[in-house]
């Protein structure tokens, strides 16, 4: 598909980037169910001789590592009902996800990264490529900038307004990446991470498409002997609670997967192949 696409059918892709076109992947669950209260990511116990590493941008391993979890570990949709499947996740973050079928999977990712650089004040540093290939950032944002759709691409144009609540400024700014940003425009903009070996908290899993997915690498761990192992979240369609991911096809690490029986990389609904690692 070429970039400078009809954002028109954009948008509607990207309200199905979530499905697989063949079929939903969806193993054997583990057999026994031994998910813990955990108040924060830190919290997930670690296989014996495992450590949490912060390679990479500490601050944002740091931070990742810090969100809460919910007590109640149902994933309910962003209208109030409970998701049909509710054996994909380990535990559920204490995020927002608001009212409106906005934050699916490659918006759940977008979310983390964004509240992560708005806490920090680091604002110029939230900007996204539309499916367009234009690009949006928070800073243009708060300067006037808005963006519409026209002839297939987002036409820039300046306001004149005070800003009064910059919270408020920010959830209408991610609002608008929601509605142009998905799947593939994700896998456009971040960078390809070659060797699996060095994946960080952070990096993204991404199968850019329409329709497509995107899991977000929560927490990496190691050992003395050098192996690694990570934690996923991920959102999904309809927009819901973003999750902690099981392991189906390991058991006794889950939550954890490994990085040694990396690819083929099958998540509880959809499988990611070689190439697919990227990084912020």
């Amino acid at each position: 598909m070429p970039t400078q696409c009809n954002l028109f059918f954009a948008v509607l892709f990207i309200g199905i980037s979530c499905i697989d076109p063949k079929e939903t992947f969806e193993a054997d669950a583990p057999n026994e169910d031994d998910r813990k209260f955990v108040n924060e990511i830190w919290g997930i116990s670690l296989p014996p001789g495992f450590n949490y590493v912060n390679e990479g941008d500490s601050a944002w391993s740091q931070w990742l590592l810090s969100l809460k979890a919910k007590e109640n570990k149902s994933v309910y949709l962003y209208n109030g009902s409970l998701k049909d499947n509710q054996d994909a996740q380990y535990c559920v973050l204490d995020i927002d996800i608001g009212k409106k079928d906005l934050i699916q999977c490659a918006d759940a990712a977008m979310k983390l990264r964004g509240d992560f650089l708005f806490e920090a004040q680091r604002y110029a540093d939230i900007r996204f490529t539309a499916t367009s290939g234009d690009q949006i950032s928070f800073d243009s944002w708060l300067k006037g900038v808005r963006w519409k759709e026209q002839r297939n691409n987002l036409v820039a144009y300046t306001i004149i307004k005070k800003m009064i609540d910059i919270k408020k400024e920010y959830s209408l700014f991610m609002e608008l990446a929601f509605s142009y940003c998905g799947t593939y425009s994700l896998s456009k903009q971040l960078a390809p991470v070659n060797d699996v070996r060095s994946i960080q908290p952070g990096d993204l899993f991404i199968d850019g498409g329409f329709p497509g997915h995107a899991i977000t690498v929560m927490a990496v761990a190691k050992n003395d002997e050098g192996k690694k192992i990570f934690l996923l979240s991920q959102g999904y369609m309809p927009a819901q609670d973003i999750h902690i991911l099981k392991n189906y096809q390991d058991g006794h690490l889950s939550p954890w997967y490994s990085v040694s029986k990396m690819y083929p990389l099958y998540t509880p609904q959809w499988q990611f192949e070689k190439g697919s690692l990227k990084r912020w």
